[in-house]
């Protein structure tokens, strides 16, 4: 422990030398996280006592926080023995994870708070979303999302641990999570799940429409707790899923809708300004509305121009879908579309492709139906937002 305590106090020092923070800016709704960044505020600022005495509660009051037990030990004996200096860190595994875990848990930055930025990913959540998770993986960092009459507001924000072998899933069994937009669809109690899932488990529809599309593999991505006996787990540690603490699992739990909830797995989360945003949803929207005028108008042509030449759906490719527009329309005297419930993303590490979902309401002379539909759109090289995959 005494080696452990040494070396995590270093690299703790290390980064209180290299980063700027005050608590005064801290957004966590983590407790234990704003009190281990309370410990090291007071050490930056040269308060020890102040320190050891947060220190000792951090540890009282959260036993399972391994990080936190082993800052309070570095607390009690750093001044009794010589600091480690830089090169000496071991490569001992637990060591290797309390620190990567220290570094994800210091290294965060409320940069959105401050500057009153949004995540680009998410153009619009629909009246019947209250709330959306987004994970930035590579920072282990899970993102509370409120809906604001459709604005993608930050109300939280919580680590989390991944998959051992990062991120961008392709196939069964590489360890990785999955980068793309899902839903949860169940909430498994503890009661049925193994130690390891702790107070439960949120299983995602992975792979989605897109990464079938894309003969992604793989099944089991949950959002999950921890055993009992532990706080949490290093950044890197599951075989896919996204691992919270239980204390987070829980107050997750309240702002979850089984099949509504979005979930944006994403590497890196692009913060942009007010003003952008606007601009990417407006235009956007023109993009959705432009679709919904175009088949209204009964002009086969041009409604065919609002699909790429490499459209898929399960049913057609570009010449199957060319050939049931030009058969429909032909029995046709209207139709009237009415879009509700519309969701518009970024689709997540690709800058040119919208992913659109929504209840479409369609009415036409001889046919009427509900239906859930989902549009992904490909900016192509003249400029042109066209449909790129469609499901029903």
């Amino acid at each position: 422990m005494n080696r452990l305590s040494n070396l995590i106090l270093f690299i703790l020092m290390f980064f209180l030398s290299t980063f700027s923070y005050s608590t005064e800016s801290i957004v966590q709704s983590e407790e234990a996280e704003t009190a281990l960044l309370e410990v090291l505020d007071h050490m930056r600022n040269g308060n020890n006592e102040s320190a050891l005495s947060a220190a000792e509660n951090l540890s009282k009051n959260y036993p399972n926080f391994k990080l936190g037990k082993i800052i309070y030990a570095d607390l009690l004996s750093s001044y009794q023995s010589k600091k480690p200096k830089l090169g000496s860190i071991s490569k001992d595994k637990e060591l290797i994870d309390l620190k990567n875990e220290a570094k994800a848990r210091i290294n965060f930055s409320s940069i959105y708070k401050k500057q009153d930025l949004f995540p680009r990913s998410i153009i619009q959540l629909a009246e019947d979303v209250p709330y959306a998770f987004l994970v930035e993986l590579s920072k282990s960092r899970l993102y509370l999302i409120k809906n604001n009459n459709g604005m993608p507001e930050v109300i939280s924000d919580y680590y989390v641990s991944i998959g051992k072998a990062g991120f961008n899933k392709k196939v069964s069994g590489d360890n990785k999570t999955p980068i793309g937009i899902y839903k949860i669809t169940s909430y498994l109690i503890d009661e049925d799940l193994p130690e390891l899932y702790g107070d439960g488990a949120y299983p995602l529809n992975y792979p989605n429409v897109w990464d079938k599309k894309n003969k992604k593999t793989g099944y089991g991505i949950w959002i999950h707790g921890v055993p009992r006996d532990v706080y949490s787990r290093p950044p890197l540690t599951s075989e896919g899923c996204v691992v919270t603490s239980n204390h987070t699992l829980k107050k997750l739990k309240k702002y979850t809708e089984l099949g509504k909830t979005p979930v944006i797995l994403v590497k890196n989360i692009d913060w942009i300004k007010r003003a952008e945003w606007h601009q990417n949803r407006n235009n956007t929207k023109k993009i959705i509305q432009s679709w919904k005028t175009t088949w209204e108008s009964l002009d086969p042509h041009d409604f065919i121009s609002q699909h790429s030449i490499d459209f898929e759906s399960k049913r057609h490719n570009f010449e199957d879908r060319v050939a049931h527009i030009l058969r429909i329309i032909k029995s046709k005297t209207y139709i009237k579309i009415k879009i509700q419930n519309l969701n518009l993303f970024y689709y997540p590490e690709n800058k040119d492709l919208i992913y659109s979902y929504f209840l479409q309401r369609y009415e036409s002379n001889n046919f009427k139906t509900s239906s859930n539909k989902e549009l992904f759109w490909k900016k192509e090289r003249d400029g042109i937002w066209r449909i790129l995959y469609e499901e029903t």
